[in-house]
């Protein structure tokens, strides 16, 4: 089974934290990554599988800078989403990031 490895996740926290959060996009490992933010205290991330939006997204997570919650509302994976707030930790302190779950709203 061919596991998918994350490597440049742990990178891209890195780039997001010490960049502006401005609107932007950009190829970051062959993957489009959009920054969506209002101001500079708040950012929103979407990771598309490949360059092309169209792919389909391998994650979407927001960080707010103040309060330092991590809000992920999807990842392709368990294992992503592990890797995503350990990326996180890893940079802010596991007692200072507050990590939130958005559940599936299920209509049936």
């Amino acid at each position: 089974m061919n596991r998918k490895r994350y490597n440049y996740i742990r990178r891209l926290a890195e780039k997001i934290t010490t960049s502006p959060s401005n609107n932007m996009e950009f190829c970051y490992y062959g993957h489009l990554v959009s920054l969506q933010s209002g101001t500079t205290d708040y950012v929103d991330v979407t990771v598309y599988n490949t360059a092309d939006r169209y792919s389909g997204e391998t994650a979407d997570f927001s960080f707010d800078y103040w309060t330092k919650e991590l809000d992920i509302g999807y990842t392709e994976s368990d294992r992503l989403f592990d890797i995503i707030v350990q990326a996180f930790w890893r940079i802010y302190g596991k007692r200072s990031v507050h990590v939130i779950i958005e559940e599936e709203e299920n209509f049936d």
